[in-house]
């Protein structure tokens, strides 16, 4: 698999980020030519231009770009406008870089042909020529009678974004994840902008901020790991069509993520949604996976696999749509270089899930009123209604609609009933913004009916967004429906993607892992542990991505949706302590395969997932309890260094702090000023007085970040910089420090919590061996 090096993907970066302001300004000024933001045409503008005009305004509203006394505004349109300019020449550069930009009359052609041809076929210039082509070879994605097809630029600004591209080394078009990281530089800046604002996250700034290209080990992983897997385990002792690098076997030869009861027997007869996916990059993936186990079991040619896959194996929604149109492409491009040539495909199922149909629900209903049939009519205008009311929130929820829950009736439509209608009402449809409102109807009756069917398979990497970002429409909705998952995003979908599935079917992907040891999301592991058979969890940790900007604390799981046998074992790797990706992709495949019985996990405290051999040793808490300290109202009012008085007086009280590394007595140069300022500032809720039942007590002082040094603790009050482990039988105290300071302790925490800064309730939920560390103590410290 060729992949963008290092240098390259900076270099695509600076492109992409350069192209995206210079469309966007192009796209402002060919529509202000047009006067489409002007309350009447231009004087000088063509009856042509004006029925253009006319188009664009329409399409502005369609997008929600509003309408005030004759004003309209653009700020949509020209997004739309900028990236479909942007792309359309990109995609002609990615198709001619792999020989397959075709001319209408069949034969792949050069730049260097375009060239030639562009004079003839009366166009402004080779690219203007190469997008023509490229347009006509995507309908689905450029559509021809689109009015935005029909806005030119100015030339400066469309010989720069030509400059741009021509600038570009001839192999980052050839790498198999360039267009992946082509909409993650697209939407860096606006990522960055949503991010330094600090504010809420709503439906328009969320895809910025959640897209997120996966490393294509995490995908290989996952994908070898459940097709490849469950094709292994029925087909045993056969060699695969395919190289399945990343499946892990057990000692006996058999899959390790389980015997997949329940799933087909064919590959034909697999299904495979990915709920969030970005550029495709899963979709891709699978793809040719699909193709040739079916080649292999149906004994069918490449061209006829590719159309059978494409048809009946795949499937995708994104809440972006212009994302939606990489991931077409980028399918397309991949089905096209297996086959080794062009070749027209079937429709896809594919399908943006983020358009809210805009305007008047009647101008909606009218797109159904050409049915003869009265009862069928009115079936069909219900069916609208319900697709009008439904997707209204589509903007912030995307994939996490619910159209499952709407059933069709002898009165009501179903989505799947709309789409035909939908699609012969607008072959005699003439007025130009119906019609546009009738391809955006379709558009969503299509995701209507992805998000209502059940998979075998779902498979993605989910959005990350904790709940403290989420605005009140999502926060709201997702309180109501997703209760125990709520705490981030990504939990959310994966409890959604969870009920999508068929029964026995597989929900897998790329998220973070913190919710795994999480006190909060206790519920949630519990309901999981109950209710789904779990097969693995692949610790990945931080810097599993090559980017450092998106150093996410990440793994991969799979959990089947059907309930676990008391008996039932699950998988767990861990390559959390590697640096960096390549080492985490190398030792995914090789690193020491933990089985772990999912029931035992419930008895873990607060019933967390630990991966390696669960020890039934009683836990610290049995002999010590975990304490916050104290936190002033201001550090710099109440807290002194202790050089800083000359004379302790008994208004200041010792005041112990973190240490940086394990020694016997550190962390105690801190005074607090015991005043009438702090006792005030106590009782208003400015300052909060925690940690008593520690005080005058004998424990451990341990820093929660980090390989969690520790110190002895003599009873003084503590600040929230450390946390005491406070030791209410001092016969053991030596005991439990040679474990506190041991390497031993760090280890066992960070088995139940790998988040960089531990609650102080976990310090004690640990497994501690009583005996053996007083053995440990008495050899130590003798006297």
């Amino acid at each position: 698999m060729a992949v963008l090096t290092s240098l390259q993907r900076t270099t695509l970066e600076t492109a992409v980020k350069l192209a995206r302001n210079i469309s966007e300004s192009g796209a402002y000024n060919a529509l202000h030519a047009l006067a489409v933001d002007h309350h009447e045409p231009f004087a000088h503008m063509s009856p042509a231009q004006r029925t253009l005009r006319n188009r664009l305004r329409s399409k502005a509203r369609l997008l929600g770009d509003e309408l005030n006394n004759g004003v309209q505004r653009i700020d949509n349109l020209s997004c739309e406008l900028a990236y479909e300019t942007w792309h359309k020449m990109l995609f002609a550069k990615f198709l001619e870089a792999n020989n397959l930009l075709m001319h209408p009359s069949g034969v792949a052609v050069s730049m260097e042909d375009c060239e030639e041809l562009a004079n003839d076929e009366g166009f402004a210039d080779k690219w203007d020529a190469a997008s023509k082509y490229a347009s006509r070879m995507l309908p689905a994605i450029f559509r021809p009678e689109d009015p935005l097809m029909q806005v030119a630029y100015a030339p400066d600004e469309r010989i720069k974004l030509e400059g741009i591209i021509d600038s570009l080394d001839e192999s980052i078009f050839t790498a198999d994840d360039s267009l992946g990281w082509v909409y993650q530089f697209w939407q860096s800046e606006a990522k960055a902008a949503a991010n330094a604002d600090g504010g809420p996250i709503d439906g328009k700034k969320l895809p910025a901020v959640t897209q997120l290209f996966t490393e294509p080990y995490m995908v290989n992983f996952l994908i070898d790991n459940t097709i490849g897997a469950w094709w292994v385990n029925r087909n045993p002792g056969i060699k695969p069509p395919v190289k399945f690098e990343y499946l892990r076997l057990l000692e006996d030869g058999t899959p390790a993520a389980g015997n997949f009861e329940g799933w087909p027997d064919k590959t034909a007869d697999i299904t495979s949604l990915d709920p969030c996916m970005g550029s495709g990059h899963f979709i891709a993936s699978q793809f040719s996976v699909f193709a040739q186990l079916r080649m292999y079991e149906e004994n069918l040619s490449r061209e006829e696999a590719t159309d059978k896959v494409i048809s009946e194996n795949l499937f995708g929604l994104e809440i972006d749509p212009r994302c939606t149109q990489i991931a077409a492409f980028n399918l397309a491009l991949t089905a096209w270089k297996f086959c080794g040539h062009y070749k027209e495909l079937p429709e896809m199922n594919l399908a943006c899930s983020g358009i809210a149909p805009k305007g008047k629900v009647e101008d909606w209903v009218k797109l159904v009123g050409n049915v003869e049939d009265t009862v069928d009519k009115s079936r069909m205008e219900n069916g609208m209604r319900k697709l009008y009311e439904h997707f209204q929130l589509a903007p912030e929820l995307g994939s996490l609609l619910e159209p499952s829950s709407i059933e069709s009736d002898a009165f009501t439509a179903s989505f799947k009933d709309l789409q035909p209608v939908l699609i012969k009402a607008l072959e005699n449809e003439v007025d130009p913004e119906q019609k546009e409102r009738g391809v955006m109807a379709a558009g969503i009756a299509k995701a209507g009916e992805l998000l209502g069917k059940k998979y075998t398979l779902q498979i993605t990497n989910v959005p990350y967004l904790g709940r403290g970002r989420m605005d009140n429409v999502m926060s709201d909705y997702i309180e109501k429906n997703y209760k125990e998952a709520k705490g981030d995003l990504a939990t959310v979908f994966f409890e959604k993607m969870l009920k999508a599935n068929s029964t026995d079917g597989i929900s897998c992907s790329v998220m973070p892992q913190n919710w795994l040891f999480l006190t909060s999301y206790k519920k949630y592991r519990e309901k999981l542990l109950k209710n789904s058979t779990w097969n693995l969890v692949a610790r990945l940790g931080t810097n599993g991505f090559q980017t450092p900007m998106w150093d996410f604390n990440v793994m991969l799981i799979s959990l089947t949706h059907n309930k676990p046998t008391s008996y039932h074992e699950f998988i767990g790797l861990d390559v959390s302590d590697l640096p960096n990706a390549a080492e985490k992709d190398d030792a995914l495949k090789r690193v020491e395969i933990n089985v772990v019985n999912q029931k035992d996990q419930l008895s873990n405290p607060d019933s967390r997932i630990v991966i390696g051999e669960n020890s039934k040793t009683e836990l610290l808490s049995k002999y010590a309890k975990g304490l916050q300290g104290i936190s002033p109202a201001d550090l710099n009012r109440f807290g002194r260094r202790i050089w800083e008085i000359d004379k302790i007086s008994s208004e200041f009280k010792y005041w112990q702090s973190s240490i940086s590394k394990t020694s016997f007595y550190g962390g105690r140069d801190l005074l607090l000023w015991w005043s009438e300022g702090l006792i005030s500032a106590f009782e208003n809720g400015q300052a909060y007085l925690r940690g008593k039942e520690a005080w005058s007590n004998k424990g451990i002082v341990v820093r929660q970040v980090g390989n969690l040094p520790v110190s002895i603790y003599t009873g003084e009050k503590f600040d929230t910089n450390c946390a005491i482990i406070s030791v209410e039988n001092h016969n053991y105290i030596e005991a439990i420090w040679c474990f506190c300071s041991s390497p031993s302790f760090n280890e066992e925490v960070r088995k139940i919590d790998q988040k960089l800064n531990v609650t102080n309730a976990t310090l004690v939920k640990v497994p501690f061996d009583l005996e053996h560390w007083q053995k440990v103590a008495d050899e130590k410290y003798p006297n």
